[in-house]
């Protein structure tokens, strides 16, 4: 099993590879129990929208300062 590698509160953005997401800068909620292949789970919320997302570690990246 592959280990959280963000924290609560630590912002991130879509990976490029990603287009699922709108190129938004999202905010960790929560970690979320991981996929049954492993791979660790996460709430993100943007401030630009009203909605909470799940998604996979693979699928972000840690945001530029």
């Amino acid at each position: 099993m592959i280990a959280h590698v963000f924290k609560v509160g630590q912002v991130v953005r879509p990976r490029p590879s990603c287009p699922n997401l709108p190129h938004d800068l999202f905010r960790i909620l929560r970690l979320l129990p991981s996929t049954a292949g492993g791979m660790p789970l996460y709430c993100i919320k943007s401030e630009a929208e009203m909605i909470e997302r799940v998604v996979e570690q693979d699928a972000i990246e840690a945001a530029p300062r």
